[in-house]
């Protein structure tokens, strides 16, 4: 893609990338619609309500068709790397932020690939990885957690962080964000390898060396602590109430214990990418019964929220901006919509004297 083209217009040629991967014409009308599906919020996600294709043919073309689902990710996080570098061209030394979080959607059947229960949550169990830098904000990875004897979600979360391209370390400077369920030295460890910087919550009884053996409950906000198992650097201890409850943060950085609590709260871009992922991209709604149909259940969600996001105005809801995006990048689907309504109601039409034709023209 060039490097000056507006957003809107990268958002249409990814587009048009995308739906030229699989390998037959079918094939490709059969993306086509599982495009306009999952960026139409007026419907819910079902199979059923699919466009130009019906919900058996679709069934097919995520669980059991042999298009290339990897070339797809491939263009999708490609396009979404570049786009952040393009951002931040001529920006010195720019902070791009790396939200890592866990989201369980719940499940009560047992033949969907990887429902397990974990945390009392009977489901299926994602490790998400979450880029945002200035007004982009994509989701760039993932990793299911497949329960007891499997790799944990803090081994699957260092291994998405391992995934961020040369060029993006080398650009941007990388602040890891994650709460309290990622404050294992595991982890720190594998975010001081990487050279990132990071701003984790960590549970009030986590002990440390300085001020004392104590825990950071007994620290002050502001203050600098060293984590009793982890004893490379001095962290700076950020701390706040909600309600009844107190959450504590730590900083690579020295920072302000107020910079501390304000920063992890951007962390919370990666809780509203998890809210609208269920109940409007339809994650929560996935119910395709192989594996490979996950994966590419949640390539479509991925592709929908980053082309909603591209084409999104100030003030715009996000439901108002997935509209904008399927009229502007498959117009033909909208099309196919209209004249579907009026062939439906020609009969209507008739009785009061009108008669509807319709040409293309070519320019």
């Amino acid at each position: 893609m060039s490097k000056s083209q507006p957003l809107w217009e990268r958002a249409r040629i990814l587009t048009d990338r995308l739906l030229a991967v699989p390998p037959t014409a079918y094939q490709q009308r059969s993306l086509g619609a599982a495009f306009s599906l999952f960026l139409n919020p007026d419907v819910k996600m079902a199979l059923h309500r699919a466009e130009l294709v019906s919900a058996s043919a679709l069934s097919r073309f995520f669980n059991e068709y042999d298009w290339d689902t990897t070339a797809c990710w491939t263009l999708l996080r490609d396009a979404q790397w570049d786009l952040l570098l393009q951002a931040a061209k001529r920006k010195h030394h720019p902070c791009l932020r790396l939200s890592v979080d866990l989201t369980s959607v719940p499940k009560t059947g047992r033949q969907l690939p990887f429902v397990r229960v974990y945390n009392e949550v009977h489901g299926i169990h994602l490790v998400i990885l979450f880029a945002h830098y200035g007004t982009l904000k994509f989701p760039v990875g993932y990793r299911v957690y497949r329960g007891k004897g499997t790799p944990t979600p803090i081994t699957l979360a260092r291994d998405l962080l391992r995934t961020v391209p040369h060029t993006i370390r080398t650009r941007f400077r990388v602040r890891v964000l994650a709460d309290s369920g990622f404050e294992a030295a595991a982890f720190l460890d594998e975010v001081r390898t990487l050279g990132f910087e990071f701003v984790v919550g960590v549970r009030s009884t986590r002990r440390t060396d300085h001020p004392g053996v104590v825990t950071v409950a007994d620290c002050p906000h502001g203050g600098y602590v060293e984590l009793q198992n982890w004893p490379h650097d001095t962290l700076t201890l950020g701390r706040v109430q909600r309600g009844q409850r107190v959450f504590h943060a730590v900083s690579s950085e020295l920072m302000e214990g107020d910079e501390v609590i304000s920063e992890g709260a951007k962390r919370w871009q990666i809780e509203s990418f998890f809210k609208e992922s269920k109940h409007q991209f339809g994650l929560n709604r996935f119910a395709l019964r192989t594996a490979r149909g996950l994966d590419r259940w949640l390539l479509l969600i991925f592709v929908a929220w980053t082309l909603t996001l591209l084409g999104a105005q100030p003030g715009q809801t996000l439901a108002s901006s997935a509209r904008r995006a399927l009229l502007a990048l498959q117009p033909e689907l909208y099309l196919n919509r209209l004249l579907h309504f009026f062939t439906k109601n020609a009969e209507f039409l008739g009785q009061h004297g009108y008669s509807l034709s319709y040409a293309r023209c070519n320019f």
